[in-house]
């Protein structure tokens, strides 16, 4: 007689079918360890966590921060998730060992293999919140997209590179710290403002913003350090992409200064109207069946312009439609350097970027809640409280840039994964391709003789050992010692 299973069950459909539940190690996010092998090659979470001070006694430390980090980075990385679907995996052996600063299979064991708990991640939000401590975070946003740029192109810098700026809403649910209504999106929100390296979709800065605040608040202050530092550390020349927002002497005239090219969308006055009527007209004859696009160079001073400008004209025709569509464009690249209609091609590339920060607002999905508040009892008892409160503002600030480094960080495994092997699917993979093809795939792990095995199916095999090939191969810049 054999023995009886407690949690085997058969469906009705199909009596020929039985259903158990094991205590096998069985995973469903496997890919992580690719994770893993990405960031300790390029060194991104080593390099961030010698750089934020821990002030816990290390005598009695029982996660390192940087386990902490990667636990939580990988989390974000391989799904749409906040921090309690860190804890709802924090029995996934893959997860366990990715994260771990230990090697072997000691991760792995029932007692003291478990990740951190939610209260340790919580408490590492809040060290991540201080003064010092943001801005270390902050620069390991752009570190993170440095070394994965340069490290993809054989340890040097880009000959070029295009800074897209742009600000988007994050809805939030109740009255988070520094949350406001904006009128435009109908909703309360943050309104964040980023910048991203327009050639492969990685961060560079993310500042969090009240929902209220107009697109371009505080555009000149993110924007203009990072020209600098990527001029050192990305690429030779850098160019700079924007909406209408963004237009005004604030953020220009410090560009001309500079030297560095850009193109901005213009918002339409009674003054460029008067363009309208002089170029927007149709050639003669019949329209066509396909769409037409003119381009037309113009020379504009604004009130607040200090000089003219050269000015892109772009003029449509959209086939069923009686009247054509305009736009202008404002530009510091000559004539030379782009001719009128490169210039469109070059401000629409900026399309990327919004495609980008469609799938960076799907990996947040509501992760910005911190709602950190002083605790005066725990299970009954008394404890000191903190000589200064947390502030929620800050620390939902350092959850947006933790996020902008997991994305970064599987953004860099998207590039790398190339195609995704299906004749319908395009030469590059989307964030929700790249996860559901590199990472969030079944797994389970065997443990013998002290050796652990993860098996897979044999198609994933095969496209790890192709991407883990590519990961082994690339040369990031040598780590800088730690201030």
């Amino acid at each position: 007689m054999g023995e009886d299973q407690g949690t085997a069950y058969r469906p009705n459909f199909n009596g020929s079918l039985e259903i158990e539940g094991r205590g096998d190690r069985l995973t469903s996010h496997a890919g992580v360890v690719l994770l893993r092998e990405l960031d300790d090659k390029l060194g991104l979470t080593r390099s961030l966590s010698a750089s934020i001070a821990d002030p816990r006694d290390q005598r009695r430390v029982r996660h390192s921060q940087s386990e902490v980090l990667r636990s939580w980075l990988y989390a974000m990385a391989s799904e749409s998730t906040t921090s309690v679907t860190v804890s709802n995996r924090a029995e996934d052996p893959a997860l366990r060992m990715a994260a771990s600063d230990k090697r072997g299979v000691t991760m792995l064991d029932e007692e003291g293999g478990r990740l951190a708990s939610q209260p340790t991640r919580s408490r590492l939000l809040a060290n991540l919140a201080t003064a010092g401590n943001l801005d270390a975070l902050r620069s390991g946003l752009f570190d993170s997209a440095g070394r994965a740029i340069r490290a993809m192109s054989e340890g040097q810098k880009l000959s070029e590179c295009t800074l897209d700026i742009d600000s988007y809403p994050l809805e939030v649910h109740g009255h988070q710290a520094g949350s406001e209504f904006n009128g435009h999106y109908g909703m309360r929100c943050f309104h964040p403002l980023g910048v991203m390296v327009g050639e492969t979709g990685h961060w560079l800065d993310l500042a969090l913003r009240p929902g209220n605040v107009h697109t371009a608040d505080g555009a000149e202050d993110v924007l203009l350090p990072l020209i600098a530092r990527a001029r050192g550390e990305v690429a030779d020349k850098v160019h700079v992409r924007g909406d209408a927002g963004f237009v005004g002497p604030k953020l220009l005239d410090p560009l001309d200064e500079e030297g560095v090219r850009y193109a901005f969308r213009l918002p339409t006055n009674r003054y460029l109207k008067n363009y309208e009527e002089i170029h927007a007209r149709r050639p003669v004859g019949r329209p066509t069946a396909e769409p037409r696009t003119w381009c037309h160079d113009l020379e504009y001073r604004a009130e607040t312009w200090k000089e003219p400008r050269r000015v892109v004209m772009t003029v449509q025709e959209r086939p069923g439609e009686l009247y054509l569509h305009t736009f202008f464009i404002v530009t510091s690249f000559s004539p030379e350097e782009l001719c009128a209609r490169d210039v469109l091609d070059f401000y629409r590339a900026r399309g990327t970027m919004e495609a980008h920060i469609g799938e960076h607002q799907s990996v947040i999905n509501g992760g910005l809640s911190s709602a950190n508040r002083p605790k005066g009892h725990i299970k009954q008892r008394e404890v000191e409280k903190r000589a200064e409160p947390i502030d929620a503002r800050a620390a939902n600030a350092a959850a947006l840039l933790l996020h902008g480094i997991a994305y970064n960080l599987m953004n860099t495994l998207r590039l790398l994964g190339g195609t995704s092997g299906y004749p319908d699917e395009p030469a590059g993979l989307g964030l929700r391709r790249a996860r559901s093809t590199l990472v969030a795939l079944a797994g389970r792990i065997v443990v013998s003789a002290r050796r652990a095995k993860l098996i897979v199916s044999q198609r994933t095999a095969a496209l790890w050992a192709r991407v883990t090939g590519r990961i082994r191969r690339l040369s990031p810049p040598v780590a800088r010692p730690a201030a």
